[in-house]
């Protein structure tokens, strides 16, 4: 998938989806820490970390790793 294609179709879901394989695969939970992940997610997606934010990444995370 071309980045630019990835920028408009990223929603909540893909995020949550995203966030739900990286913590599967992570051995080391430091690993899944809000700011690295966000800026991890940030360059995956070539989105700014407040595009990803107002996309929902913050409730994906809190989701995923926190398990709320």
């Amino acid at each position: 998938m071309e980045h630019s294609q990835k920028k408009t179709k990223l929603h909540f879901e893909h995020l949550l989806l995203k966030l739900y394989q990286l913590n599967q695969q992570e051995t080391v939970q430091e690993k899944m820490d809000y700011y690295p992940l966000l800026e991890e997610m940030s360059v995956f997606y070539n989105l700014t970390t407040e595009e990803l934010q107002t996309r929902g990444f913050r409730k994906a995370y809190r989701r995923v790793v926190e398990g709320l």
